[in-house]
């Protein structure tokens, strides 16, 4: 019978434990990159939506809903209801019903569009 040579399976286990330490070094600096990127999104997001807040009319003023064209109040209620309008997203549902600029920018923009 063969016996295993255990000096080769100890440098066959030290290889082995040397690329996992190396993955997992990688995935380490991996994971705090994307950590990095996320809580600088998270920042940018809140400014965002504090100046959209502040840039954007608020659906709750009825003066300017009265004075929204049909469409853009047809618009508005897909919106509400929880679903992009935007040219990029129309269709998808917006997620957690977060608010997206480009939607709001067409419910609620200038509507100062130039003829052709």
């Amino acid at each position: 019978m063969n016996q295993p040579d255990p000096f080769t399976d100890f440098q066959r286990l030290s290889a082995e434990a040397d690329n996992l330490a190396h993955d997992l070094a990688k995935f380490r600096q991996e994971l705090n990159n994307v950590l990095e990127q996320n809580a600088e999104l998270v920042i940018e997001n809140k400014h965002l939506r504090g100046r959209l807040n502040d840039l954007a009319p608020q659906s709750e003023h009825g003066s300017q809903k009265d004075e929204m064209l049909p469409s853009r109040r047809n618009l508005e209620k897909l919106y509400d209801a929880g679903y992009h309008i935007c040219n990029m997203m129309y269709g998808a549902r917006r997620e957690n019903n977060e608010p997206c600029a480009f939607c709001t920018a067409i419910i609620y923009g200038s509507g100062n569009r130039t003829n052709h």
